[in-house]
């Protein structure tokens, strides 16, 4: 599977609320009550930080 780089603009983030916040030793995982998740974690291939965002969809 191809690896896709996104932008996370702060901007599509303000006003969001935190519901939960789920932290380990390889990560950061912000849930907001929209159902969007902000990752935050380390790239094994380049050690450098990433970050992405992501919404769960619901049928």
């Amino acid at each position: 599977m191809a690896e896709k780089e996104f932008t996370v603009t702060r901007e599509k983030l303000e006003g969001k609320v935190v519901q939960d916040v789920s932290v380990n030793d390889k990560a950061v995982v912000i849930q907001f009550t929209d159902g969007t998740y902000l990752d935050v974690y380390m790239a094994t291939e380049t050690g450098s930080l990433k970050a992405s965002t992501n919404q769960l969809k619901q049928d």
